[in-house]
């Protein structure tokens, strides 16, 4: 629960305050990335990030974490399991349950930050 809360959190301040640069800049236009989730649907994932100019773990964390949301909705209990990133690549894996005894489930992601693409896989 409490990582729902926390998730639920930092979705509530992203979409309504924008994510603050780390070189003092206020908030960047939102951007518009697609994810194709299992090979058969599209989401949206809109972030406030301005993606021109590098990333830093916390953008990619919050492009990851808001994916998550956007495919997974509140319904779960997730907890990130790994995250590599570049300024043009992010990988990420959760782990993912219905309630504490069931976080034997996975979620991938491959976010390709040239074409905006995101490429989700996760078991049900």
């Amino acid at each position: 629960m409490v990582v729902i809360a926390v998730s639920f959190s930092i979705y509530v301040l992203t979409a309504s305050e924008g994510v603050v640069a780390e070189k003092n800049q206020e908030s960047s236009d939102l951007t518009n990335m697609r994810a194709v989730v299992n090979e058969k649907r599209n989401v949206d994932v809109l972030v406030s990030i301005d993606i021109s100019e590098g990333l830093t773990e916390v953008e990619a964390k919050l492009i990851a974490e808001l994916t998550f949301i956007q495919v997974m909705e509140q319904n779960v209990m997730h907890q990130l399991d790994t995250l590599t990133f570049n300024d043009t690549q992010i990988t990420a894996n959760y782990i993912w349950g219905y309630d504490e005894n069931d976080m034997g489930h996975v979620f991938s992601m491959d976010v390709d930050l040239t074409t905006l693409r995101i490429t989700v896989s996760h078991c049900f």
